[in-house]
C-alpha cells in the first residue's frame, strides 16, 4: 500500500498554477516535508490547504504530494503524485445493489478493475458529470452506474517491449482510486446474491487499483496511445 508525503518546493517566479494541486514543470526542491499519510486524498487536501495559505505565499513555497522511495521522472527518490486527474467512469451495475443517492458508490467497486478513459476533468466537473449521469440511471435503470476515478500523476512503473514487426510498445502503470463523494454512501446491498461476503473492509477500500496505458509506435512514426 502506498505511503504519501506532502513536500514543499520553491515556487517558480511568474508561474501561475491551473489548480491548487498543480505542479510546475520546473521543480526546485523538495525543501521540507509537511506531513505523511497513507490516505492519498488526505495528503492532497493538506497540500491544497497549504498552497492557498499566507505562509506559502510569504515563503514562496508550493506543496506537492509524492510517494517516497519510488523513483520518479523528476526526482530519483520520490514519485510525483499530483496533480490528480479525475474522470467520470462507467461501471457494471452490481447485481442486487440499489443506490440511495446519485453519488453512492457500491462497496464492491473498490475491488473492481474498471479502466478510466475519456477526458480528464477537475474534481468538481467529474462529480457533476457523475451526478447528472446517475440521476438518469436512477430514473431509467440499466446495466451501468458511474463513479469518479482519481489517477495519480507519475506512473509507478514502466516497461518497453518490441515485436518482430518493429513496433515499440511502452506500458505505464498508474495508481487509480475510486472516490466516494461527500454526501454519497454505499447504497443498499441487502439483495446482493453475495451478501455473505464482506466487502466493506476499510483496508480493502483504501487499496488503489492499477491501470495500464499502452503507447505503441513503429520506428520513425508518431506515437499512438491507447488505454487498456
Amino acid at each position: 500500500m502506498p505511503h504519501y508525503q506532502v513536500a514543499t518546493i520553491d515556487r517558480p517566479e511568474n508561474w501561475t498554477p491551473e489548480c491548487l494541486d498543480d505542479v510546475p514543470l520546473e521543480l526546485r526542491g523538495p525543501v521540507e516535508v509537511l506531513c505523511e499519510s497513507d490516505d492519498l486524498f488526505a495528503a492532497v487536501d493538506r497540500a491544497m490547504e497549504y498552497n492557498e495559505s499566507d505562509e506559502a505565499a510569504r515563503r514562496g513555497r508550493w506543496a506537492a504530494v509524492v510517494e517516497p522511495g519510488v523513483a520518479g521522472r523528476f526526482w530519483p527518490a520520490a514519485r510525483l503524485c499530483t496533480p490528480i486527474a479525475y474522470r467520470a467512469v462507467p461501471i457494471d451495475w452490481p447485481e442486487g445493489w440499489e443506490p440511495n443517492t446519485p453519488l453512492d458508490v457500491p462497496n464492491c467497486v473498490w475491488q473492481a478493475r474498471e479502466q478510466p478513459g475519456g477526458e480528464s476533468l477537475d474534481y468538481a466537473q467529474a462529480e457533476a458529470t457523475v451526478l447528472a449521469l446517475n440521476r438518469q440511471c436512477m430514473i431509467h435503470p440499466g446495466a451501468a452506474w458511474h463513479v469518479v476515478v482519481a489517477t495519480e500523476n507519475e506512473p509507478t512503473s514502466r516497461t518497453v517491449s518490441y515485436d518482430p514487426a518493429g513496433t515499440e510498445t511502452t506500458t505505464e502503470f498508474r495508481n487509480s482510486h475510486v472516490v466516494r463523494p461527500e454526501g454519497g454512501g454505499h447504497g443498499d446491498c441487502s439483495h446482493c446474491p453475495a451478501a455473505v461476503v464482506s466487502c466493506d473492509n476499510p483496508d480493502c477500500s483504501a487499496q488503489p487499483q492499477t491501470i495500464a496505458a499502452r503507447h505503441s509506435r513503429a520506428f520513425g512514426a508518431a506515437s499512438e496511445a491507447a488505454n487498456t
